[in-house]
């Protein structure tokens, strides 16, 4: 949802900041007002990016983290932050994708890799070693990983994520996240989402789910009362670029990005080492995901990895994902939410136009759901050169 369309920017922008901002929050909105082309912004011809938010859902909770200002945790709020930005026209927004834009020396700055994204909090935030961010603060830079798919029509959908670590004041019950990208225009897109705080004696996203198990069971057929899997991104219709021959991530490769959410609809536990969960070594053993045991990704055509070694279609390709993370829905049920950008090609045979990509998540009873994407091959080879890397000067 583009809040733009419904209030004046002036408004949307200002409200952020809030009656007394600091010199810190003031600086981080001007730096949307200063990007943003007002003439683009009013035009009949209008079409921003649709920005949104599509993890943590909106009727969500989440954890507050363990970390105190002074005393710090990793154990932080632990859920994954999941962006989707959509542009109609051939004009652009500029990204790097990649298995990890993260940047923490440019805390409130840019985003070298997604220059004009910009994320907010509307409350403090502790980091892992106890110091403060203040609200307000741009927070694009602590995202992990991005990727793009080639979208009919002229536009492409641009996605990245962030696990956070970072936890929550012991006063904040509610949070409210605002994105706002800009596109290679001015022109501005914009979503909101508030989320419930937890303090019903949960400390963090790590603690809303259990330690994995290493072998989790189960047939890998589905089960009425198993998880219910979704897969977002990449979102049906759409095409994926299939990457070059030799992949070298972040300059070349498939590069779309992949959302697996499982909601454990038994209360039954769905085992995961939340944060990066990356775990590569399994890759050549065909083994799951220490980090996350219960989960199994797979594609119908075989997968060149940068290194040169090809992963033969319908094998597990869950331990290369980047990052997990955890929420609560409305009925106090868990949903577990993992992304992974693709930075190998895919090995597409001649004539074959489509590729099924199938989730499975097993929880910690042996339960499994699923969820399948047929998915487009994109004539766009380099998954990159769906965006260019540069924001113009205008």
């Amino acid at each position: 949802m583009s809040f733009c369309k419904i209030l004046p920017l002036s408004a949307v922008l200002i409200g952020l900041v809030g009656a007394t901002p600091t010199v810190a929050q003031t600086s981080g909105i001007g730096e949307v007002f200063r990007v943003i082309n007002p003439k683009q912004s009013t035009t009949k011809l209008n079409e921003p990016p649709i920005v949104r938010i599509v993890s943590p859902l909106e009727d969500a909770s989440v954890a507050p983290g363990a970390g105190r200002a002074g005393v710090g945790s990793p154990d932080g709020a632990g859920f994954a932050l999941n962006v989707e930005v959509t542009t109609r026209d051939r004009v652009n927004v500029a990204a790097t994708e990649g298995l990890n834009i993260r940047d923490t020396t440019r805390l409130g700055k840019a985003n070298l890799n997604f220059p004009r994204l910009f994320v907010f909090f509307d409350t403090d935030l502790i980091t892992p070693d106890g110091r403060i961010i203040r609200k307000n603060t741009n927070l694009a830079s602590l995202f992990n990983v991005a990727g793009t798919d080639d979208t009919p029509g002229p536009g492409v959908t641009i996605w990245t994520g962030w696990h956070v670590l970072e936890s929550l004041p012991p006063n904040v019950n509610e949070v409210t996240i605002t994105v706002a990208v800009v596109d290679n225009l001015g022109r501005l897109g914009l979503d909101r989402v508030t989320l419930n705080v937890q303090r019903n004696g949960v400390t963090s996203g790590q603690a809303l789910t259990p330690a994995p198990l290493f072998n989790v069971g189960g047939d890998g057929i589905d089960d009425l009362n198993g998880p219910e899997v979704t897969m977002i991104a990449p979102r049906v219709p759409t095409r994926i670029s299939p990457g070059p021959a030799s992949p070298t991530p972040p300059a070349s490769g498939s590069l779309f990005f992949i959302q697996v959410s499982a909601l454990d609809r038994s209360r039954s536990g769905i085992g995961v080492n939340e944060g990066i969960v990356l775990d590569s070594m399994q890759l050549a053993v065909s083994g799951a995901n220490r980090n996350y045991p219960g989960l199994f990704l797979t594609f119908d055509v075989p997968l060149l990895t940068p290194t040169g070694a090809v992963i033969p279609a319908g094998n597990n390709l869950a331990p290369i994902f980047n990052i997990a993370g955890s929420e609560i829905d409305q009925d106090g049920v868990i949903r577990t939410t993992a992304d992974w950008v693709v930075g190998g090609s895919l090995v597409v045979p001649p004539g074959k136009k489509t590729v099924t990509i199938t989730a499975r998540v097993t929880d910690n009873r042996g339960r499994t759901g699923s969820a399948r994407q047929v998915v487009g091959v994109s004539s766009i080879v380099n998954g990159q050169n769906l965006t260019p890397n540069q924001v113009p000067n205008r």
